[in-house]
């Protein structure tokens, strides 16, 4: 059986690969936009899942610093800044959702049951530290800063277990492992007690409990006292994971918001010794959970941290010099083929190089008229609707106009709609001096030729065509993990398509055009069941569906083409604040990134503000509406939106994709003239 590889198989590269695969695959682009993140100070690095964030966070930890050098590839932090040790928790897998199965009844069981927190929090950053040290003393020492020298840590270990801080609780150990021991035991007791092995704390434990940093704080204050580290290196401590604590906050009645403001404690401190690094979802930072806890003060950004959102980094802005992500998703392709051994063939090149890796294995893309050519297929006169009403010399002129080009004969139609009888009885246009073709209305050619297209397929029960470099990056919405799991379907769909054996099979040539379709609808109608998969999904996936499935039918219905924008809504920007249901769902659904959110100015004479909703563009081949906005959305009202809110399920067979099994078919082995993937 042959050996086929998807080099996209696995998603996640943080979570799935080792230290030096990571070394390897790391991507090095985003690394000017979060340079806060190795600069002292606090940094809310935010971000959804797949933007990156866990993967700038990773080059914190001391594993990948030490694979970097035993790779003997350069760290990629500058030199001057490059003196750190980090350390941290990751609220996941250090189990805090644990916490949540001890029920409490009142605010007194709560409170104390967030100081339990805050200990448990303090306990293992501070043994991750102590690891980090080890790690990098044994192989960095010199370059960052660090002696392990055993009479320098006793000394440590003889003034740190009587500070205050600990409340007696090291009173007794003697050695730099006796304190690695105590912490871990004290970890332990905590899991135990929290899966009711214990019924309660014991009493060692619940007399010395911490206060959040204070005992970080003070350990590395000593460890710097003491020359264990240098005063010059930085101490970086990473919170990850942190939308854990509002996901506890949905299964434990608020217990979540409390346990934020433990770790809101930790960034309000303005502590000089060490820096955090605290790692979210956007739904998980918001303004309602900026309390402290134990005062009523609340975090305040530029005073107590920096924010930075990935998303933001990667959004495609009006400036596209400043669009970072076609550079990152190539980087991040053409490692992962070079990774799992493949080659390129034939492409562009410039100086004996590939130019674009993307565009080697997925080609430019079709244009529009060639979409519109594989949409009618041998009957071209279905790419026309014509009113019985029209003067005969005129649907004469679309019909043969539709022979020579049936994306042309559909703006053609589109135009007279809009024109009316008593604009278009006089003359037919001359060949070249067609109005809808004119420099003059560039872009109300533009702006229509999507809606043309969809319309055109529709017309002839055709699926539409979803393939090209610039299909795929805009397809994945910034988002890399889109990125890699539309690569990862189109790959799937080719390995069930192809014969060839092994060693053809790392010579990467261009990918057929079904294939990509295939490829990308199966990603399509996957994330979108996926969106159920998370608390309040299910509610979600039916307003998305209910959202998609209107406006596809809107794009349908519009023969005249005269609001191509409608692949997104628009609403009143004061008038949705006033509905809180509805304001608070679609941020939600914007924060889960199901939504994309933008603000705009109205184009009405008031010029009042408003915001503008689409689907992640992931979600439009599912619902075959355009990815591209090119004209303003469908300016709607709050109860329309509302209504798509509270509409009853869709049957499935009013889908626009129906069941994923439909998209599975084997791809013909003709492809049209088309070098195979392999």
């Amino acid at each position: 059986m042959i050996n086929k590889i998807n080099p996209f198989h696995e998603l996640y590269v943080t979570e799935s690969f080792g230290s030096e695969s990571f070394v390897k695959l790391f991507s090095e682009v985003l690394m000017d936009p979060v340079a806060a993140l190795f600069k002292p100070g606090n940094v809310i690095l935010k971000g959804l899942p797949g933007t990156g964030k866990t993967m700038m966070l990773s080059l914190l930890e001391p594993e990948i610093r030490v694979a970097y050098k035993r790779c003997r590839i350069p760290f990629p932090i500058p030199k001057n800044v490059n003196k750190f040790i980090g350390a941290g928790i990751n609220l996941i897998r250090s189990s805090v959702a644990d916490f949540g199965q001890r029920p409490v009844s009142n605010d007194k069981e709560a409170n104390e049951l967030a100081i339990y927190f805050a200990d448990f929090v303090n306990y293992w950053i501070i043994r991750d530290i102590l690891n980090s040290i080890k790690i990098l003393g044994h192989e960095l020492s010199d370059e960052i800063g660090i002696d392990l020298d055993e009479k320098k840590l006793h000394n440590f270990i003889n003034e740190l277990k009587y500070d205050d801080c600990w409340f007696g609780y090291l009173d007794t150990i003697n050695s730099f492992e006796e304190f690695e021991r105590v912490l871990k035991d004290r970890i332990v007791t905590y899991r135990s007690y929290l899966h009711f092995n214990l019924d309660t704390v014991p009493e060692r434990i619940a007399t010395t409990k911490t206060a959040i940093g204070e005992p970080i704080s003070r350990t590395v204050q000593l460890l710097r006292k003491h020359n264990i580290i240098s005063n010059d290196v930085h101490v970086f401590i990473r919170i990850d994971q942190y939308e854990e604590l509002s996901w506890l906050d949905k299964v434990s009645g608020g217990i979540g918001k409390l346990f934020k403001s433990v770790i809101n404690k930790l960034l309000a401190s303005r502590d000089a010794s060490v820096s955090y690094r605290v790692g979210t979802r956007p739904f998980a930072w918001n303004e309602d959970t900026r309390e402290i806890f134990g005062t009523t003060a609340r975090l305040e950004v530029t005073r107590n941290y920096l924010e930075i959102s990935i998303d933001d980094v990667l959004r495609r802005h009006e400036d596209r010099k400043t669009y970072l992500f076609p550079k990152f998703a190539e980087d991040i392709f053409s490692k992962r083929l070079k990774f799992y051994g493949f080659s390129t063939g034939t492409g562009d090149t410039e100086k004996g190089k590939v130019k674009s890796i993307l565009k080697e294995v997925f080609g430019n893309g079709l244009t529009s008229e060639e979409k519109a050519l594989k949409y009618v297929q041998t009957n071209r006169e279905k790419a026309v609707s014509i009113d019985p009403s029209w003067p005969e010399p005129w649907k004469n002129y679309l019909l043969k106009l539709t022979q020579k080009s049936p994306l042309s004969a559909r703006l053609a139609e589109g135009w007279a709609r809009q024109k009316g009888k008593e604009s278009i009885v006089e003359n037919i246009p001359l060949p070249g001096e067609e109005p809808w073709e004119a420099k003059a209305k560039q872009y109300w050619k533009k702006e229509r030729i999507e809606q043309a297209l969809i319309q055109i397929a529709s017309r002839n029960n055709q699926q539409l065509i979803w393939e090209g470099k610039d299909d795929i990056l805009d397809l994945s919405g910034g988002n890399i993990l889109v990125f890699l799991n539309l690569c990862q379907e189109i790959w799937e769909v080719w390995m069930r398509d192809s014969d060839k054996d092994e060693t053809d099979q790392l010579k990467v040539r261009r990918i057929d055009t079904t294939i990509q379709t295939l490829g990308i609808l199966h990603a399509s109608t996957g994330w979108f069941n996926k969106i159920s998969a998370v608390i309040g999904g299910k509610e979600r996936r039916q307003f998305i569906r209910n959202v998609g499935v209107e406006l596809q039918r809107m794009l349908l219905e519009d023969k005249s083409m005269s609001y191509p924008g409608r692949n997104g809504f628009s609403l009143l920007e004061e008038a949705q604040e006033r509905d809180n249901v509805l304001n608070n769902f679609l941020g939600e659904a914007s924060d889960y990134g199901d939504l994309q959110e933008r603000p705009h100015t109205s184009k009405d004479k008031n010029k009042k503000k408003r915001v503008k909703w689409y689907l992640h563009p992931i979600l439009t081949p599912y619902f075959k509406i355009p990815a591209v906005h090119t004209k303003e959305p469908y300016y709607a009202k709050v109860e329309e939106v509302r209504a798509w809110l509270e509409l009853p399920p869709v049957d499935d067979s009013q889908l626009p994709v129906k069941a994923t099994p439909a998209l599975r078919a084997r791809t013909p082995k003709s492809n049209n003239g088309q070098t195979s993937l392999f």
